[in-house]
């Protein structure tokens, strides 16, 4: 497992093989950087749970993921099928990621 400092959303989009990764303009880099590592932690413990290979939790890599864009007041996470993406709130926290994944697996 890489060090914290080392995680950035391009470690996350590669090690788990998402279509993308995308950060809204008003997270700051400090935000970015904490989600980035909360992410991966919460990926890693997802995919210990489904006990399948990393590509797995991203939907062999069709699935995006958005993270503090386009929020909606009292929404933490949603997914929006047109486009494959899951899109976490800035201030969401990294559980709802599994929320929002682990049924559509």
């Amino acid at each position: 497992m890489a060090a914290h400092a080392d995680i950035s959303f391009v470690t996350v989009r590669r090690r788990f093989d998402f279509r993308s990764i995308e950060v809204g303009r008003w997270v700051t880099s400090a935000e970015r950087d904490r989600a980035a590592g909360r992410f991966l932690h919460a990926l890693e413990d997802l995919m210990t749970v489904l006990q399948g290979p990393e590509h797995l939790v991203s939907l062999r890599g069709t699935l995006g993921l958005q993270y503090g864009i386009g929020g909606r007041p009292g929404v933490s996470a949603h997914y929006l099928p047109a486009s494959r993406q899951l899109a976490l709130a800035k201030n969401a926290g990294a559980g709802s990621l599994a929320h929002e994944v682990v049924p559509r697996v």
